[in-house]
């Protein structure tokens, strides 16, 4: 058992705060940018990016040393974030309707900024090279 547990090394990132923060900002804007011709895009962002930078925060500040920023991986941690933030909500509020416009328009931001977050973050980052391999 201790031959396989040290054949597996885990693979650890270096995290670039400032490639970090650039990206945390700028991926609520790139999406806005992206999606304002749809009017939902545009109120998106008020509502969206306060949920985003106090569920999102934590979840892209752990995923950035583990995992390779890929807008796909980091899609899927944006729906998990907004799954989480859902079933708090169903278990602390009493207006469902509420709840649900908040979850079904999360549904389809939360994935996006979290993958355009990670699109931005792999841009960003000085040592691109490293991360790649």
């Amino acid at each position: 058992m201790t031959e396989i547990s040290k054949s597996i090394e885990k693979t650890r990132y270096s995290v670039n705060p400032t490639a970090f923060v650039l990206a945390l900002v700028c991926a609520p804007l790139f999406i806005t940018l992206m999606s304002f011709w749809t009017v939902i895009g545009l109120f998106a962002l008020p509502f969206g990016v306060l949920p985003y930078l106090i569920i999102g925060t934590p979840i892209l500040l752990w995923a950035v040393g583990r995992i390779k920023p890929r807008f796909g991986a980091y899609a899927l941690l944006g729906f998990a974030g907004n799954l989480i933030l859902g079933v708090f909500m169903l278990i602390s509020a009493t207006d469902f309707e509420v709840i649900r416009l908040f979850f079904l328009f999360g549904a389809v931001f939360a994935p996006l900024y979290a993958g355009a977050f990670g699109h931005l973050y792999a841009g960003f980052h000085p040592n691109i090279r490293i991360l790649r391999t």
